[in-house]
């Protein structure tokens, strides 16, 4: 989000008089279509609020735990958007936010802070992927996330999906379909209910994305990009040369790290060999790094796209030269507790790759079902359902299971760190 203009300022100042002078005999509404709101990139200390509005000028924020108000914060609504960077919050702990704009709108959140790096606490963790808000592929998946009550909700794709009917192309576009997501009723309460630590895979800008795709059509690219950002905000303490990759932890026992296996990508039909890559040259030696560096028990891997087996060669079946690579640095660096989570195919799936090394392919949470690629020896199962994944995760054992429409647990496997590493 741009930074405010002394315009912006001089608004935000005629309105904060407007609002003192309405005080508490201002009467709250309940959100419409045209506002909605998400809290991301939640840590031990602090997280992200995000409000999209198309009519509000400013919001208050406010932010309590079980004693009362902790924090409370004036933010100007600029482009549509507000965000608010909370800090100083304490780890382990179950916050509520409530957002009031200047036309009334009440939303409110919980969300939960991230245990400390010596806390051992049971943690669980929930991932899917694959969401479109068109009105079709109705069903409970949503209420069956809530009721499974995770600490943080990863999604690691195509949410939303904006290359569909109608096909967004400018920012204008792309934030009504960003909108339409954070408003339609069956995902407002899954919103409200949790935070959320997101990346994009292609349908976020158009289908099967690559540079050729960057190249040709840049504006287009440049404006999913830009309001990707604004509906999912992350941390300043990124580097500003695109970087959308990043790891953090979740307790003593778990460490995650989320890939762009999209903007640094080489073009799908380049050959397969060691100039074509998934992740570009840094992000993989950070990658690296960062894995045989971490010392959580647990270290969950993020990918959008699958390792291997799904349909084509827009996931890593079409950069196995790089795949291997990383695999085998996997195995090389003797870490254990390694978990790939993947979506893109749009069913359930177990695999395992080489030297043992395990992914779940999860998705889609409301979307078509899609069409399982070729079977070999890796692949261990399949389910064509909308489903989402929920890993239980101890400081001894990492379950993981697979849930799906009316809360039915298709699926549950338990590992320790040790029968995670690489053979």
């Amino acid at each position: 989000m741009a930074e405010p203009t002394r315009r912006d300022l001089l608004r935000l100042a005629g309105a904060a008089a407007v609002w003192a002078s309405c005080g508490d005999n201002l009467a709250s509404k309940p959100p419409n279509g045209s506002i909605g709101s998400a809290i991301f990139e939640a840590r031990s200390d602090s997280f992200i609020v995000s409000l999209w509005s198309e009519g509000a000028q400013m919001v208050t924020v406010e932010i309590s735990d079980e004693l009362g108000v902790v924090q409370s914060v004036l933010a100007p609504v600029i482009a549509q958007q507000a965000r608010v960077f909370a800090t100083g919050l304490s780890p382990a702990t179950q916050y509520a936010v409530s957002l009031l704009t200047d036309d009334g709108t009440l939303m409110q959140h919980a969300v939960r802070t991230a245990p400390a790096l010596d806390d051992t606490r049971a943690v669980r963790i929930a991932v899917s992927a694959d969401l479109d808000p068109q009105p079709e592929n109705e069903s409970d998946i949503f209420a069956q996330i809530i009721a499974a009550d995770p600490d943080v909700f990863f999604t690691i794709g195509d949410v939303p999906y904006t290359d569909d009917g109608p096909v967004a192309l400018t920012v204008d576009e792309y934030r009504q379909r960003h909108g339409l997501l954070r408003t339609v009723p069956y995902c407002r309460p899954w919103f409200e209910a949790m935070g959320m630590c997101s990346i994009y895979d292609d349908h976020e800008f158009r289908n099967d994305w690559d540079a050729s795709r960057v190249a040709a059509e840049p504006e287009r690219y440049a404006a999913a990009m830009q309001v990707w950002d604004e509906f999912f905000p992350l941390h300043a303490t990124l580097p500003a040369d695109e970087v959308r990759y990043r790891n953090f932890r979740w307790g003593a026992n778990v460490e995650c790290f989320v890939l762009d296996c999209r903007r640094f990508r080489s073009a799908n039909d380049a050959p397969d060999d060691a100039q074509k890559t998934m992740l570009g040259a840094t992000q993989k030696a950070w990658f690296k790094a960062a894995l045989a560096q971490s010392t959580a028990p647990f270290k969950l891997v993020f990918t959008s796209v699958p390792l291997d087996y799904g349909v084509g060669v827009d996931h890593w079946a079409g950069f196995t030269t790089e795949r291997e690579e990383i695999l085998a640095a996997i195995k090389a660096m003797a870490t254990p507790g390694v978990l790939f989570l993947s979506g893109d195919q749009h069913y359930f799936a177990a695999y395992s790759h080489s030297y043992g090394l395990r992914e779940f392919q999860v998705g889609p949470l409301r979307r078509g079902i899609g069409t399982p690629g070729p079977t070999g020896p890796g692949v261990l199962y399949r389910d064509l359902r909308f489903n989402f994944g929920v890993l239980d995760i101890t400081a001894d054992s990492l379950t993981i299971s697979g849930v799906g429409p009316g809360g039915d647990v298709f699926y549950k496997e338990t590992f320790s760190s040790a029968q995670l590493a690489a053979m």
